[in-house]
């Protein structure tokens, strides 16, 4: 069962710079795009001890470090190999200056 969970400060997560947290035990990635958060797991499906959160944000894809393997971070679709597998996408809301997400 999903709960929704304290992800941080909607401040602290910069427009175009990923952010690593923990929330509800899982590791997830945080991604500001004008004035909406996005969240989605945060290792790469190919090579799971990279995590997505250093790799490289444009608009809605991020690029993982290690082999370029593309997502969409709205869908958590893969979108370039070497990557076959999707990531997971979180549901976020911001209340209060504050960042939840659903896990």
């Amino acid at each position: 069962m999903a709960d929704w969970h304290c992800a941080g400060n909607f401040d602290d997560v910069w427009e175009g710079v990923p952010l690593a947290v923990t929330v509800g035990g899982q590791e997830v990635a945080l991604y500001k795009v004008g004035a909406d958060v996005h969240a989605t797991g945060n290792l790469c499906p190919h090579q799971k001890d990279v995590k997505l959160s250093d790799g490289y944000l444009d608009g809605d894809t991020i690029e993982c470090p290690m082999h370029q393997s593309c997502f969409n971070i709205k869908t958590g679709k893969v979108l370039s190999p070497p990557a076959r597998e999707d990531i997971p996408v979180f549901q976020v809301r911001v209340e209060d200056g504050k960042v939840f997400v659903e896990v």
